[in-house]
C-alpha cells in the first residue's frame, strides 16, 4: 500500500516548487484509530471493572493497579524502542503513549461527562497530528529506521550496519565510543577512507582526527575515535633531554601523539618485558619532513646515555650539522667511502660483541652488566648511498639485535631500489613522517595501522608528524598520529654539551671528545699485506713513555727533509692485476663494456699465476672509466655475477670479498692457453 501526497509551502509554493513523498500510510492511520480504540475499551472497562460497575475499595485497588503496570510497560517499551529515532519523534511517541494510557485510566475509573470525553479527544487528535507532522517532516517520508548517524546513515551505507554505540567518553582529548554493528556486520566496513570522510564532515573535525580501530577478539565490535582538534597543528615545546646520566634502557622522550601522551622509544630488548629489541629502525620521510631533526635529536639522547656509543654516518650533508655535535659523537662519519667501509667492519663487530656477551651467560645484551660492551647506536642519514650494499644491511639487519647495536636508516623514498624487500623483511621498527602519497607509506606500515585512518601523505606540510611502529607501544595507537617536538638545534646541542662538561667528556677545540671511548678498529681486509701490531693498540700512550728508550736511528738512513724519522712505516703488500688497455678520457662506457674489462682483467691475472680477487684490485680499472662509471657497489654486483651461471668465473670463498678464480675449460677461455695448471 503506497500513497503519494503533495505538500508545498511559504517560498516554494509562490515559486511553483513541489516534492513528492512515498511512504507507508499505516503509520499515520494507526494513531487516531488507537485513541477511538481505546476510548471504546475505556467504555466497556467502566461498564465492568470501574465507575459503574460499584468495585469495592479492594477491587478498586487491584484493578486499577493492574491498568497502571501495563500502562508503564507501554510507556517504558515506546521509549526503548524510540532509542535510535530522532529527538522530535521520540518525544511525539511518548505524549501519545502516556496520553492514551492515561485516558484509559481516567475514563475506567469516572463517570462519564461530555466535558471528560472533548477533553480526551481533542488530547489525542492534538498527539495523532504531532506524531504525523513529526514522522512526515523527517525526511524522505518513510518509516524507515533512523540509524545512530541519523541522516548520514541514509547516505552512507556502511553506517547502517551500526547496531549500538556505547556512553561517549572523553579521553586524553579525545571522544572515544564503543561501537558494535549488528550480527553478520563487519566493524571493518567503518575503516574504509570513505566513511571516515563522511563521519568527518558531519562533525566539522579534520579527517586524520577519525580512527577505527577493531576488537581483536570478533570482527564486529570496534572502538570509534573523534578528536575535535588537530592537536598536531602546532608542534609541543622540548622539554628537554630524557634522563642524561640514565641507562639506554631507559625510554627515550622522542615525540608525542594526537593525545598528548609520550611517544617512547625503546632501544634494547627485556625479555622480562616479552619486549624485543628493535635492531635496524627505518625513518622514512619526504625531504623537509623533519628528518634530520628527529636524527639529531635522537642522537644527542643516546649521547647523553651512560652506556650507549654514538656513530653518526651522513655521506651527502654530515658537514653541515653543528660542528660541537660532530665533535660530541663517539663516531662521525662524513665520507660515502669511510661510511662503508664502517658498515662493513660491523659484521666482525657483531662477532666480537656476541663472543664477549655469551662468554658470561648472557643471550642477548643486558642493561647494566659491566661485563657486556656499551650500546652502540648508529644513524645512517640518505640510507640509500649505502643500501645498495644489500647483502650487509641484511645480515646486519638479521644479527644485531641480541647484541646491543641499533641502526636507523633514514630515507627518503621506499622504493624497490632504495630499500630492496630482504631489507624490509628485517628490519624491527618504522617510523614513517610526511611522504607523498598513502601507498608510498603503505610499504612499510602495517596494514592495520592503514585501515585504522592512519595517512601520512601530508609531505613536509607537517615537519616532525609521524606516525611510528616500534615495539614497547601498544598496536592500536600505531594508527595514532603523533609529532616531534619543536626544538632549535643550537638549543639541543647546546645542552648535550652541558652535560658532556659536566661529566668531564666535553669535545675540546680539536674535535677529540675528552674521556669518550676509542671505537674499536675494524679489522684489516683479508690479503691486503696491512701490518697491525695488535700489542699496541692495549696501550695508546706506549710512544710517550718516558722510561722507554726509543729506537735506534740508522745514520746511513737520513730522513726526507720534513719528515719523522719514528713514524711508522707501513706499505700494503696488494698485488695490482695490469690492465692491457688504453686509458680514454672523457668516453662514456657501458656496462656491458666494463663487464668485459673486469673479465679481462680476472683472465690476465689467471694467467699470470693469480688465483683470488677482491674489488680492491680493480682500481686501474677505475681509472679508465672514471669514479662515476664503477663505483664499488657497482663493481661488487659485477663480481657477484660472474659467480653465477653453468660456467662461474668466479666463487666466493670464507673471507667476505674475496672470490676464487676457477680454472676455465680450455675450450671456454681461448686467452689462457699457456696458463701454468
Amino acid at each position: 500500500m503506497a500513497r503519494q501526497s503533495r505538500y508545498s509551502g511559504g517560498m516554494n509554493l509562490a515559486r511553483g516548487a513541489s516534492r513528492e513523498v512515498h511512504g507507508n500510510p499505516l503509520p499515520y492511520v494507526i494513531p487516531p484509530v488507537s485513541a477511538v480504540v481505546n476510548l471504546i475499551l475505556a467504555g466497556i472497562l467502566s461498564r465492568m471493572w470501574g465507575a459503574y460497575a460499584n468495585p469495592t475499595v479492594w477491587e478498586a485497588a487491584w484493578r486499577a493497579g493492574l491498568i497502571v503496570i501495563c500502562s508503564t510497560l507501554i510507556v517504558w517499551c515506546t521509549w526503548g524502542v524510540g532509542r535510535a529515532r530522532k529527538f522530535e519523534l521520540r518525544v511525539a511517541s511518548m505524549l501519545m503513549s502516556i496520553c492514551s494510557c492515561g485516558g484509559l485510566f481516567v475514563l475506567t475509573f469516572r463517570p462519564w461527562s461530555f466535558d471528560a470525553v472533548m477533553v480526551y479527544l481533542i488530547i489525542m487528535i492534538t498527539t495523532s497530528l504531532l506524531l504525523a507532522v513529526t514522522k512526515l517532516l523527517r525526511g524522505d517520508g518513510t518509516d524507515a529506521r533512523a540509524g545512530v548517524f541519523g541522516e548520514l546513515g541514509d547516505r552512507v551505507r556502511e553506517l547502517q550496519d551500526i547496531g549500538k554505540t556505547g556512553t561517549p567518553k572523553m579521553i586524553d582529548g579525545r571522544i572515544v565510543t564503543h561501537t558494535e554493528m549488528v550480527h553478520g556486520g563487519n566493524f571493518a566496513d567503518l575503516q574504509k577512507k570513505e566513511v571516515r570522510t563522511a563521519i568527518a564532515s558531519s562533525l566539522d573535525v579534520p579527517v586524520g582526527g577519525v580512527r577505527m580501530v577493531p576488537d581483536r577478539g570478533t570482527p564486529r565490535v570496534g572502538r570509534m575515535e573523534i578528536s575535535p582538534v588537530d592537536m598536531l597543528e602546532n608542534p609541543p615545546a622540548w622539554p628537554g633531554l630524557s634522563a642524561p646520566g640514565g641507562s639506554i634502557a631507559d625510554p627515550i622522550r622522542l615525540a608525542v601523539y594526537q593525545t598528548g601522551s609520550i611517544v617512547p622509544l625503546i632501544l634494547p630488548g627485556d625479555p622480562k618485558a616479552e619486549r624485543n629489541a628493535i635492531g635496524v629502525l627505518v625513518l622514512l620521510g619526504a625531504s623537509g619532513s623533519g628528518k634530520t631533526a628527529l636524527q639529531l635529536e635522537l642522537a644527542c639522547e643516546a649521547r647523553s646515555r651512560v652506556d650507549a656509543e654514538v656513530v653518526y654516518i651522513d655521506g651527502r650533508k654530515g658537514l653541515q650539522l653543528p660542528k660541537a655535535f660532530r665533535d660530541a659523537m663517539h663516531v662521525m662519519i662524513h665520507n660515502q667511502t669511510d661510511g662503508e667501509r664502517y658498515l662493513d667492519g660491523m659484521i666482525a663487530e657483531v662477532a666480537r660483541r656476541a663472543a664477549q656477551i655469551g662468554g658470561h651467560g648472557h643471550d642477548q645484551w643486558t642493561a647494566g652488566c659491566t661485563k657486556c660492551p656499551k650500546f652502540q647506536v648508529v644513524i645512517v642519514d640518505e640510507a640509500s648511498k649505502f643500501i645498495e650494499s644489500e647483502d650487509t644491511m641484511v645480515e646486519l639487519a638479521e644479527s644485531v639485535r641480541s647484541v646491543g647495536i641499533f641502526v636507523l636508516l633514514g630515507q627518503q623514498r621506499a622504493t624497490g631500489d632504495r630499500l630492496p624487500t630482504s631489507v624490509r623483511s628485517t628490519i624491527g621498527g618504522v617510523i614513517v613522517m610526511g611522504v607523498r602519497d598513502i601507498a608510498e607509506a603503505a610499504r612499510l606500515l602495517s596494514e592495520e595501522t592503514i585501515e585504522a585512518g592512519a595517512d601520512p601523505s601530508w609531505k613536509n606540510r607537517k615537519p616532525g608528524a609521524l606516525y611510528a611502529e616500534v615495539p614497547g607501544t601498544d598496536p592500536e595507537d600505531w594508527s595514532l598520529p603523533g609529532r616531534t617536538f619543536k626544538i632549535d638545534r643550537d638549543e639541543l646541542v647546546a645542552e648535550l654539551i652541558a652535560y658532556l662538561a659536566s661529566i668531564g667528556e666535553a669535545p675540546d677545540d680539536t674535535g677529540a671528545t675528552a674521556g669518550a671511548p676509542v671505537p674499536p678498529r675494524p679489522p684489516a681486509p683479508v690479503g691486503t699485506g696491512e701490518v697491525v701490531d695488535e700489542g699496541r693498540d692495549d696501550d695508546p700512550d706506549a710512544d710517550r713513555d718516558t722510561e722507554c728508550a726509543p729506537p735506534a736511528r740508522d745514520p746511513e738512513c737520513l730522513p726526507e727533509e720534513g719528515g719523522d724519522p719514528y713514524e711508522p712505516i707501513r706499505v700494503p703488500n696488494r698485488k695490482r692485476i695490469p690492465l692491457d688497455l688504453e686509458p680514454a678520457d672523457g668516453r662514456q662506457y657501458s656496462p656491458s663494456e666494463i663487464r668485459a674489462m673486469v673479465r679481462q682483467m680476472i683472465l690476465s691475472g689467471y694467467q699470470q699465476g693469480q688465483r683470488v680477487c677482491r674489488p680492491s684490485q680493480f682500481s686501474a680499472l677505475v681509472d679508465v672509466v672514471g669514479e662515476d662509471g664503477l663505483k664499488p657497489p657497482t663493481l661488487t654486483k659485477i663480481l657477484k655475477e660472474f659467480c653465477q651461471g653453468p660456467e662461474p668465473l668466479l666463487s666466493r670463498t670464507g673471507d667476505r670479498g674475496v672470490y676464487d678464480i676457477i680454472v676455465p675449460a680450455p675450450d671456454a677461455a681461448p686467452a689462457l692457453s699457456g696458463a701454468p695448471a
